[in-house]
C-alpha cells in the first residue's frame, strides 16, 4: 500500500480534474448549439412529417426522452431565442446548463435583468444564481400582487402519479371551503355506522388501522359511491370491473385469471402491475374470455364494416389500451381498418388497430400503415417512407375499469 508522499502507480497521464472541466465546458456548448436547432426544428413543425403531434411527442419517441425532460429542453430552446444575452453566454461556455435552466424559469424580464442574471451565474455557484432569483421574485412580487391563479399552489387542481410498487398518490388542490367540504364528506364516510375511537388518530407506521389507511379507506367509498350515482345503479364489484381472462389454447400461456392471479401477471390496463390487489378483484367481478392461439387472437367478428363488443375488447386487450402510431401514448383511441373498408378490407382483429383521433384522421390523410395487427404494422409518411415499425406491447392488460 502507498503510503503519503509517494507516486501512485496508477497516477494518470494528464489532470483528470481539468479535463472533465474542460469537456463539460464542451459539453454544454454542444447543448447551445442542439437546444438552437431544436427551436427551429420546433417552430417550422419538422415533427409533423414524423406523424408526431408535437415537438414534445416527437423527442419523447425519437430521443427516448422522459416527458417533463422534453418539455423542459422544448421550453429552455424557445426562452433561447427570446433571450440573446442567455443565449450568447451559453454557447460561449461562460455559464452551465444548470445556470442555463434556473434562469430561464424567470419570464417576461428585461433585457437589463437577463445580463445582470448571466453576471451573477458566471461569478458564483448555481446555489448564489438560485438565490438572487428568489430575491428578484420576492421584489418583483410585491409590485405587481398576483391574482389566485397566477400561482401554481394557487390553482385547483387534480394530479395522480401512479407510481411502480402497487402504490401511487394523488395531489388535490382545492379552495378552503371545498377542501373543508372534503373534509366534513370523509369523516361522514369514516367507519360509518361506528363511532371513531380518538385514539387511533395517531398515525402507527404502517399499521393495518392507521388513522391514515382508514381515511384513505373513507375516500376510496366515497370514490366507488361517486360512481354509483354516475352510472345510475349500484357499484357491485362486476360493475366496477372488467377482468379480461386470455386462455391460449396452445396450452402456453394461463389458462384463466386466478392463475394469472398466482403468478402475478395482472395488471392495468396501462401496464401498471397489480400483484396482491388483483386476488381480491377476482372475487366479484365480470370476466371476459380472449381465446389466442399461441398469442394471436382468433377471429371473433363477422365481415362487417362495424366492430363487435368482443372484438373491441380483443384489440384493446392486445395493443394494451393504447394508440399503435409510433411514438404515441394516447389512450381515447377508435380502431382503424388497416385496409380501408372501402376498398375491400375486413373487419378482422388482424386488420384493426387502436388509434387515437388524431392519428386516425392522419391515417385517412396521406399517412398509411401495413402489416398484420397481431404481430407487426410499418407505418409510411405519405411519400411512402417508412416511419417506424409497431408491434403489441406483449403481456396483456386484465383490468379495466368501469367499461364493461
Amino acid at each position: 500500500m502507498a503510503t503519503l508522499g509517494e507516486a501512485r502507480a496508477d497516477a494518470p497521464m494528464f489532470d483528470l480534474g481539468a479535463w472533465l472541466v474542460e469537456r463539460r465546458g464542451l459539453i454544454d456548448g454542444s447543448e447551445a448549439a442542439w437546444l438552437d436547432v431544436l427551436a427551429e426544428f420546433d417552430a417550422h413543425g419538422d415533427w409533423a412529417a414524423d406523424g408526431q403531434l408535437s415537438g414534445a411527442e416527437w423527442l419523447m419517441w425519437r430521443t427516448k426522452m422522459a416527458r417533463s425532460t422534453a418539455f423542459e429542453k422544448l421550453r429552455i430552446a424557445h426562452e433561447l431565442r427570446r433571450r440573446p444575452a442567455v443565449a450568447a453566454a451559453f454557447a460561449a461556455g461562460e455559464i452551465s446548463y444548470s445556470a442555463v435552466r434556473a434562469i430561464t424559469r424567470l419570464e417576461d424580464t428585461s433585457p437589463e435583468v437577463d445580463e445582470a442574471l448571466v453576471v451573477v451565474a458566471r461569478d458564483s455557484s448555481v446555489l448564489g444564481l438560485e438565490e438572487a432569483i428568489r430575491r428578484y421574485r420576492l421584489n418583483h412580487d410585491q409590485d405587481r400582487p398576483l391574482g389566485p391563479w397566477q400561482r401554481r399552489h394557487d390553482r385547483r387542481g387534480v394530479c395522480l402519479d401512479r407510481g411502480y410498487s402497487g402504490i401511487g398518490s394523488a395531489e388535490i388542490r382545492l379552495s378552503s371551503v371545498e377542501l373543508e367540504e372534503l373534509h366534513v364528506t370523509l369523516d361522514a364516510f369514516l367507519d360509518r355506522g361506528a363511532p371513531v375511537d380518538e385514539s387511533s388518530r395517531a398515525d402507527s407506521e404502517g399499521g393495518p388501522t392507521s388513522w391514515a389507511e382508514r381515511r384513505a379507506d373513507a375516500f376510496m367509498e366515497l370514490v366507488r359511491t361517486g360512481l354509483a350515482h354516475a352510472q345510475e345503479g349500484a357499484a357491485v364489484g362486476a360493475d366496477r370491473y372488467l377482468v379480461h381472462a386470455v386462455v391460449d389454447v396452445s396450452g402456453q400461456a394461463s389458462a384463466t385469471a386466478s392463475a394469472q392471479a398466482r403468478s402475478g401477471n395482472g395488471r392495468l390496463v396501462g401496464g401498471t402491475p397489480l400483484g396482491e390487489e388483483l386476488e381480491r378483484i377476482l372475487c366479484d367481478c365480470s370476466v371476459v374470455a380472449h381465446v389466442t392461439l399461441g398469442g394471436e387472437p382468433l377471429d371473433l367478428g363477422r365481415k362487417t364494416k362495424v366492430w363487435n363488443r368482443a372484438q373491441r375488447r380483443a384489440i384493446t386487450v392486445r395493443d394494451g389500451g393504447r394508440c399503435r402510431f409510433p411514438g404515441c401514448q394516447r389512450s381515447i383511441v377508435d380502431i382503424h381498418h388497416l385496409r380501408w373498408w372501402s376498398k375491400g378490407g375486413s373487419t378482422d382483429i388482424c386488420n384493426g388497430c387502436l388509434c387515437c383521433t388524431r392519428h386516425h384522421t392522419l391515417l385517412h390523410a396521406g399517412f398509411y400503415a401495413e402489416g398484420d395487427a397481431n404481430h407487426e404494422l410499418v407505418f409510411y409518411r405519405p411519400d411512402g417512407s417508412v416511419i417506424d415499425v409497431s408491434t403489441p406491447p406483449g403481456s396483456p392488460p386484465v383490468l379495466d375499469l368501469a367499461r364493461n
